[in-house]
């Protein structure tokens, strides 16, 4: 092993060209790093570095046993990396706090899988609706819905989210399908109740530069996303819910989109951590989990506007 590590010296100092330098990298004094090659060359009975007033540089025969050592020393050191990795297991309780929209639909179905991976985590869940504080909780990691207040707390945007309007074709084959935005005025439009009390009446849409704001109305208002779904593939009305909430009934038929010429942006999934926790393994492990799960939905690097934190 000292074979091995005289090796690795003469490799630093031959790459940094400097005794001096390679004391400093390698946390030793500039004698030793000169000993130990000393010793290395009187066991290879040649001279591998040629010493000058600017430091050292190689000889013919160093710069052999250099290029052969230095692949040696770099799988070496990503052997002793793998391994310290290897011993790095996640563990202990995992406090995480959850956006019902997106614990519903991306994160709860793969958490099973999560636990598989990381036996030694203990995990705690806490599904939220609404607004919360992270702090206050005492919550480890957050995924909500809309764009955070500025805190102390590290924020990072996961996924852009878009708004789906669809209804059943029942609905669609009795009272028409809408051909632009403004069709709506005239069609019974399923309003969410968002957690503030307050109904989303206005929907809006985007195609080639153009806006169009509409304010919608109907007989039936509801504060739960797939409720929402629920009453729209029952031919109550119109939904204008989170893609991800009406994907599995669109894929089965149940509902159809209307209006797929235009786009309608949703609020952002956002993750809140407290700044010193990603440093933790435990936390660093979830962060990346839920990272991975929102992977195919793109974020944009300017986003449009601001969406106040837990719209649904």
């Amino acid at each position: 092993m000292e074979h091995l590590r005289s090796i690795s010296i003469f490799v630093r100092t031959a790459e940094l060209g400097s005794f001096a330098a390679a004391s400093t990298a390698l946390g030793l004094t500039p004698s030793a790093v000169s000993k130990s090659i000393a010793a290395l060359e009187r066991g290879l009975k040649v001279q591998l570095l040629v010493r000058t007033t600017q430091g050292a540089r190689l000889s013919d025969e160093g710069a052999r046993f250099y290029a052969r050592c230095k692949t040696i020393v770099s799988d070496l050191e990503a052997a002793e990396r793998e391994m310290s990795s290897a011993r790095e297991i996640a563990q202990g309780r995992l406090r995480v706090m959850l956006h019902v929209t997106p614990a519903r639909y991306r994160i709860l179905p793969e958490l099973p899988r999560f636990l598989r991976e990381h036996p030694e985590l203990q995990l705690e869940v806490v599904i939220s609706p609404g607004a919360k504080s992270v702090e206050a909780e005492g919550i480890d990691v957050g995924v909500f819905i809309g764009d955070p207040p500025d805190s102390r707390l590290v924020a990072r945007r996961v996924a852009d989210l878009k708004f789906v309007t669809c209804a059943s074709r029942a609905y669609l084959a009795q009272h028409g399908t809408p051909s632009h935005p403004r069709d709506l005025v005239n069609h019974n439009c399923i309003e969410y109740l968002r957690p503030d009390g307050r109904t989303r009446k206005e929907w809006t849409f985007e195609r080639d530069g153009e806006t169009h704001a509409v304010e919608v109305g109907g007989n039936l208002c509801i504060n739960d996303g797939q409720a929402l779904v629920d009453l729209a593939a029952a031919g109550n009305g119109i939904a204008h819910v989170i893609a991800m909430t009406a994907e599995r009934s669109i894929a089965a038929g149940v509902l159809v989109p209307v209006l797929s010429d235009w786009t309608s942006d949703a609020p952002p999934i956002y993750m809140l951590y407290a700044r010193g926790n990603v440093q933790t393994l435990r936390v660093r492990t979830f962060v990346d989990f839920i990272t991975g799960l929102f992977v195919d939905m793109p974020r944009v690097a300017t986003p449009s506007r601001r969406w106040p934190m837990y719209q649904s």
